[in-house]
């Protein structure tokens, strides 16, 4: 759908919702792999080291699940922008058809 120049393609809207995610997920999945494998290490190291390590793996998911909630909003967004141009789209051509 165009208006004044401006196109929006429902699919690539679903599309971005879509990468969004997968990438999300993406990173969420590299921090579990890296922390399965830090395990074997993880074992011989003592003290702060090992501490700092929890420390940085706590923090790495807690940024998964804010870019998973950022995520949440933003498809929310994009879901309210599809449907509002989806109603404008339906209400004019119905305006069109009344012309006829």
């Amino acid at each position: 759908m165009t208006i004044n120049g401006f196109d929006v393609s429902y699919a690539y809207v679903d599309e971005a919702t879509d990468e969004l995610r997968t990438q999300t997920k993406a990173v969420q999945d590299q921090i579990e792999s890296l922390d399965s494998q830090m395990q074997v290490v993880k074992a011989d190291l003592d003290g702060a080291m090992a501490a700092e390590y929890d420390r940085k793996v706590a923090s790495w998911r807690a940024n998964v699940v804010d870019m998973q909630l950022l995520l949440g909003k933003a498809e929310a967004a994009l879901n309210e922008i599809r449907n509002n141009y989806a109603s404008t789209d339906g209400r004019e051509a119905m305006n069109w058809q009344a012309l006829l």
